[in-house]
């Protein structure tokens, strides 16, 4: 045997040692990202079936089911004012998602709201994606009680043992954007802070010092890189304080619409850092990190999530749209201080793309 010919087949032997390690290796990434996946919450959903449930639950005689207290408890709206619906959306027009950041905390017992709800839309023609908050406090029609309304982050209290929490949401969300919900996936405040802080932060930029006791935030003025605390503590904020001339006073025109400005502009950041993962194992570990922070649906699959998160790496994020829901201050009857749609969701999807609501409807 000469000496080119016993080196080369050792050249082949090293290629398919190496082409096996590889193929190994990735089989493992592979395997980390599936066992991480599993171990995510999954909750029922199915919105069909669910509005099955509801509609036997409806009738003379049956008890409301809707867990309420205070403000949340059911109310009507006088004749005179109607609430903007719009047309079902062709099937397959959308992929769409919602984003749900709950409150719950374990001292308040078992009684939850949204205190986050984003309705994320991927159009089916490659068209520019659609993020749309939705108002904690927007006064809908109430699914659980027919004819009756309230604010729409208390669906997320589920109807009794029939209907969980995010599909009594997707129902409400369905009735009032014509959008039919195919995942969601929930966050509490812990869950919140772990995605924040596996990201590395977010930047915060203020003009002037700002604070707010209630929601703990403290922030000097300029940008900072706000760990999962504190940018849990910003996009909570109502009562945001400003220091000028050494004076503190209220930050004016802060309400439930800057905070979902606070969201929507967060967000994208995270999904700017998220963006720059580049490998399966950079993949794997995130997966793993964040598989104890959030709750999917159990139709989510594995695949379904890697296909959504690649195909966002494409997207720049300044080209993703941001219509925006018009709103109206209200008192109900009952003294509770919600908001009225001022607009269907068709008007604001029309917005985002002019021709898109004709075109999208069923016809």
């Amino acid at each position: 045997m000469t000496f080119s010919t016993h080196l080369r087949r050792n050249l082949i032997r090293a290629g398919i040692l190496l082409l096996v390690l590889v193929v190994a290796w990735s089989g493992w990434q592979v395997v980390r990202v599936w066992r991480a996946w599993s171990s995510v919450e999954r909750i029922p959903f199915d919105v069909a079936e669910a509005r099955q449930a509801l509609s036997q639950l409806s009738g003379p005689g049956v008890p409301d089911p809707f867990p309420v207290d205070g403000d949340d408890a059911p109310g009507t709206l006088p004749p005179d004012i109607t609430i903007p619906t719009s047309p079902r959306l062709a099937d397959g027009a959308l992929q769409s998602f919602l984003i749900i950041g709950s409150d719950y905390r374990p001292e308040r017992g078992a009684s939850t709201r949204a205190d986050v709800i984003l309705l994320f839309l991927r159009p089916a023609d490659g068209s520019d994606p659609v993020l749309v908050s939705l108002p904690r406090d927007l006064y809908l029609p109430n699914p659980c009680t027919p004819g009756s309304y309230t604010r729409i982050n208390a669906a997320l209290n589920g109807c009794g043992a029939a209907v969980t929490g995010p599909e009594l949401l997707a129902i409400a969300v369905e009735d009032f954007t014509g959008v039919q919900i195919d995942h969601f996936a929930v966050f509490d405040f812990e869950g919140f802070k772990a995605v924040i802080d596996r990201v590395g932060g977010v930047r915060i930029c203020v003009d002037r010092p700002v604070r707010d006791t209630k929601s703990e935030l403290a922030l000097p003025a300029g940008c900072t890189m706000g760990d999962g605390a504190t940018t849990l503590a910003w996009v909570r904020s109502r009562k945001t304080w400003e220091q000028v001339d050494g004076v503190w006073r209220p930050m004016p025109g802060v309400n439930d619409l800057t905070r979902n400005q606070r969201q929507q502009e967060l967000l994208l950041e995270a999904l700017r850092r998220l963006k720059s993962f580049r490998s399966i194992t950079e993949l794997s570990a995130l997966v793993e990190d964040l598989a104890d922070a959030f709750a999917i649906d159990a139709g989510l699959s594995l695949r379904d999530a890697v296909d959504v998160a690649w195909d966002m790496r494409s997207v720049a994020v300044d080209d993703i749209k941001r219509p925006s829901i018009p709103v109206a201050d209200y008192v109900t009857a009952g003294g509770a201080y919600v908001l009225l749609p001022r607009a269907s969701f068709a008007e604001v999807l029309e917005s985002a793309y002019p021709g898109a609501a004709s075109i999208l409807a069923e016809g």
